[in-house]
């Protein structure tokens, strides 16, 4: 074989090389492009913390001598949503990043300290001393805006159930969220025995039955 043709041999090689070569970083970019236009964007979030001395939690519930309540106004905890909320969330159901803390030792009752330790009692507070709910998904009301049916995760005295309540969520001043609500509870589900003192020959009975209501603010955590 003459020079020519080795010098020829050789130039295909080294063509058909660099062919396989600008083929392959080519369909390795198109399989990138590819895999990010399938990858969808992670939605940006607001992450919520409570204002100090502006929100409230209520009790009311009954008893054979008179009704009574304790509230509080510590609601620690964070609530993280789409920067856009509520955005589509009128059509949809959404699942929030909501954690609720409140410390039992914090509520206060209409019936001075001796029906606070009454209290903290009958709901374990030494072994269980946070009330704590947890969104486990967020359900818009047709035709309400800003309502929704949220269901969650109640933890009380050690004891957690699953309930859905009626929940207002509000933009006030600006940039603060306000979520409102209210449910009815039964101390038993929580395995809490309704308080009966020994006194009035054991004619004192508190009701099973209470009323929740609350009012919690909060404001997007600063950069």
């Amino acid at each position: 074989m003459n020079q020519k043709t080795l010098d020829g041999s050789a130039g295909l090689v080294c063509n058909a090389g660099m062919f396989m070569k600008s083929f392959t970083s080519l369909s390795v970019g198109l399989l990138g492009l590819t895999w990010v236009a399938t990858v969808p964007c992670q939605a940006e979030t607001v992450h919520y913390l409570p204002v100090p001395n502006s929100s409230k939690v209520r009790m009311d519930g009954d008893s054979t001598v008179h009704k009574w309540h304790a509230e509080t106004d510590v609601i620690g905890g964070s609530l993280e949503l789409e920067a856009d909320f509520p955005g589509n969330a009128s059509s949809a159901v959404v699942t929030p990043k909501v954690d609720v803390k409140i410390p039992v030792r914090s509520l206060k009752s209409s019936g001075g300290n001796r029906m606070d330790a009454v209290m903290q009692e009958h709901m374990k507070f030494t072994d269980h001393k946070i009330i704590e709910y947890r969104v486990l998904e967020l359900a818009p009301k047709a035709g309400s805006a800003g309502q929704y049916d949220a269901k969650g995760a109640l933890t009380v005295a050690g004891v957690t159930k699953t309930n859905t309540m009626a929940v207002t969520i509000e933009k006030v001043e600006g940039t603060k969220l306000k979520v409102t609500g209210k449910t009815a509870l039964k101390m038993t589900d929580f395995g809490i025995s309704p308080p009966a003192p020994d006194i009035g020959l054991g004619l004192i009975k508190t009701s099973d039955d209470v009323q929740l209501t609350f009012s919690w603010i909060t404001a997007p955590k600063a950069p």
